[in-house]
């Protein structure tokens, strides 16, 4: 067996998940993980996908038969994470540009590894301000001190104006 992770994105529409998995299921393959959300006026979906050996390949080629989608396809490894210390980040705060920028360089000078990251804009209910809220799982070196983290991110949280949590 081989791990695949196909991505596809496309005109927000019906059906979508339907058809990709149908076609997967159609060639021998499985969906182990997937995430899948709509942006803006598009759908967006990333799977990873078991797939037999002799099957990849007409798995590839029917993908590219879905109309209104882009899809790309890569081999994986499936690999585990280690011992690493696991956490969920929360970020809470006014939307700034850069915010984003700023914890992920930060997370990458400590070689710190992010595992999944959401971001989305929410509204203040009454000034209908926009909040931007983060929400990520990393993987933390064992040689990186949880007080370390914490007094960083507070620095950032505070140069930003906004609020991160760090929970194990």
């Amino acid at each position: 067996m081989n791990s695949l992770i196909i991505s596809a994105v496309g005109s927000d529409r019906p059906g979508i998940i339907s058809e990709l998995s149908g076609i997967i299921t159609t060639h021998g393959g499985n969906v182990e993980e997937s995430r899948m959300s709509r942006l803006g006026s598009d759908f967006a979906i990333i799977m990873l996908v078991s797939v037999s050996t002799d099957w990849e390949e007409s798995l590839e080629v029917a993908l590219q038969s879905i109309n209104d989608l882009t899809i790309s396809t890569k081999l994986t490894q499936i690999q585990e994470i280690g011992d690493n210390k696991k956490y969920q980040i929360d970020l809470n705060g006014a939307d700034n540009e850069g915010i984003v920028k700023v914890l992920s360089k930060y997370l990458a000078e400590k070689s710190i590894n992010v595992l999944e990251m959401e971001t989305h804009i929410s509204h203040a209910p009454i000034s209908g301000t926009p909040l931007f809220n983060l929400n990520a799982s990393v993987s933390v070196p064992n040689d990186v001190e949880e007080t370390v983290i914490q007094s960083d991110l507070s620095q950032i949280a505070q140069k930003l104006g906004v609020e991160i949590q760090l929970n194990s």
